[in-house]
């Protein structure tokens, strides 16, 4: 497996040997899915509906602004991990990821968003945190992963001595980490309400 170093493009594929020394002993492989770590899978979370029936059928359902994408340069679709989010400054993060610096929800005049997260198996542990977006002018890429990353770690924190009700996604440290956490995107689900679109990375 190819190690992914942030700081540096990726090698094209026209670069790369197709030969494996255990190409022979390999059958039935499975469809590559478009990660590039053969290790990591997306999260299963379910999108958050307001528990009032009233809220349901007068608030806005219909996505109103644009998703904001995570990833380092030279990737598509592969996601930063949250350790590097919470733990590089932003000098740091401006040569790794793309479009670091880009003021990501200028556009809304929001001033403030609500970060759900729905664990599978934790729907039991209540996540929903305020998350300012203007508050020295209007957040960037890199600032709104941070703060993303920030509540997934205190979430992964507070959940890790709950009982799992799907121990594939057990959280802790016989299961899902911190460090193995992906972040992929942030979706507008309801109104003021975003997700994080998320994968888990175990090598």
């Amino acid at each position: 497996m190819a190690y992914v170093n942030p700081l540096h493009a990726p090698v094209s594929s026209s670069h790369r040997s197709g030969y494996s020394s255990i190409g022979g002993a390999v059958h039935n492989a499975p469809e590559p899915s478009k990660f590039l770590s053969p290790f990591r899978r997306h999260l299963p979370q379910a999108t958050y509906t307001p528990i009032s029936k009233w809220r349901t059928s007068t608030g806005r359902t219909n996505t109103l602004h644009n998703t904001v994408t995570f990833d380092f340069l030279g990737y598509n679709k592969q996601g930063v991990p949250m350790r590097e989010l919470s733990t590089r400054g932003s000098h740091a993060l401006a040569a790794m990821i793309h479009g670091a610096n880009d003021l990501v929800l200028a556009h809304t005049r929001l001033t403030r968003i609500t970060l759900v997260i729905i664990w599978p198996g934790y729907e039991h542990v209540e996540w929903s945190r305020t998350v300012e977006i203007h508050p020295d002018g209007p957040i960037t890429r890199s600032a709104l992963g941070a703060a993303v990353a920030m509540n997934f770690a205190r979430f992964m924190e507070k959940s890790r001595n709950e009982r799992a009700m799907s121990p594939e996604w057990q959280i802790g440290i016989s299961g899902i980490r911190f460090e193995h956490v992906i972040l992929l995107s942030l979706r507008n689900v309801f109104e003021d309400v975003w997700q994080a679109d998320v994968a888990v990375d175990l090598r």
